[in-house]
């Protein structure tokens, strides 16, 4: 039997592992749209983990992950647009 947040879980080790990828190609090779994409990979883990908190009823971690996430997005969107 599966666990019931199975795909968050993996959603998140995918975007994490994907996210560390970027990070090393980042440091090796500059690129500044990397490093953007990479930001918004940190935000969609940080968003599974929101939603894996907020199905096992801890609303308070949910709340204080969506915080975060939309701040990284907002901000991140920010800095696209003024570069």
């Amino acid at each position: 039997m599966r666990h019931p947040y199975e795909k968050f879980i993996r959603l998140e080790l995918l975007t994490l592992i994907l996210a560390v990828i970027a990070g090393i190609v980042v440091l090796i090779k500059g690129f500044i749209f990397l490093a953007i994409v990479l930001i918004y990979l940190i935000a969609c883990a940080l968003c599974c983990e929101a939603m894996i908190e907020l199905h096992t009823h801890n609303r308070n971690k949910a709340f204080k992950h969506f915080i975060q996430v939309i701040l990284l997005f907002v901000f991140t969107t920010y800095i696209v647009f003024h570069l």
